[in-house]
């Protein structure tokens, strides 16, 4: 090989090189751009503001809380509207100094803009969360009950009433409870399911529940859920 064909072969690899170099720093660019779209909403140093009045996600992003290392007290970020549990729409944990947490409930915003505060230091301590259109909101979390039993003997005798149910969507974290008029008759509690599966819970009854139902020839049971910022759902079945 030659003076002149090294020095091409040479100046080719240079550029290929450069060339795969600046393709390299634009997608790291943009895979830091797409980890970090959601703005920290942050606490400031000195108590008791946020870092700026409004911070920024997608639709579909959960945002994060953070409290400065520096901080001097415990800070959170809590929604001030409530969602369809009537719970807050959404809520940090309560940090400490150098902590943070996810904001859930955020999945779920639609695009649109969105008050929030640290409950610890009131209204006066606020913010904005806007969320804007280029992603997609996570549907919320929804299901379906119907109740299984059919007689009311097998209720009494095996102290359980059988509940089934549906997600709509995947949810977790459901909390059942069954009353007959104005008495309980027990609970359940941490029940997850997935969209479109069933599950079927027992709740066992209480003392007081089975003495709701003692004597009794007919009742009509109602079933209640709740789900961390969903919507509740009901169902209700007459047995006897």
């Amino acid at each position: 090989m030659n003076w002149h064909d090294a020095q091409v072969r040479d100046s080719s690899v240079t550029r290929k090189f450069g060339l795969a170099m600046i393709v390299g720093c634009i997608l790291l660019g943009m895979g830091a751009g797409s980890a970090n779209a959601a703005d920290p909403i942050t606490a400031s140093v000195d108590c008791c503001t946020f870092t700026a009045p409004s911070y920024n996600q997608a639709a579909g992003e959960t945002s994060t809380f953070v409290n400065p290392v520096d901080a001097g007290t415990f800070h959170n970020a809590v929604a001030t509207d409530p969602g369809p549990d009537k719970k807050p729409l959404f809520a940090s944990g309560t940090e400490p100094a150098g902590g943070s947490s996810p904001v859930q409930g955020t999945q779920y915003l639609d695009p649109g803009t969105y008050g929030f505060y640290c409950t610890i230091h009131g209204t006066s301590m606020d913010g904005q969360l806007i969320v804007s259109s280029s992603g997609t909101a996570v549907p919320r979390p929804s299901v379906k009950l119907s109740v299984l039993n059919q007689k009311l003997q097998a209720v009494r005798n095996q102290g359980k009433l059988k509940v089934k149910v549906t997600g709509t969507t995947a949810s977790s974290g459901i909390s059942l409870s069954a009353s007959v008029g104005s008495k309980k008759l027990g609970s359940a509690s941490k029940v997850s399911v997935a969209a479109g599966a069933s599950k079927t819970v027992v709740i066992k009854l209480t003392s007081a529940g089975k003495k709701a139902l003692k004597n009794k020839k007919k009742v009509t049971v109602a079933v209640k859920s709740s789900v961390p910022f969903g919507k509740p759902a009901s169902a209700s079945r007459k047995i006897h």
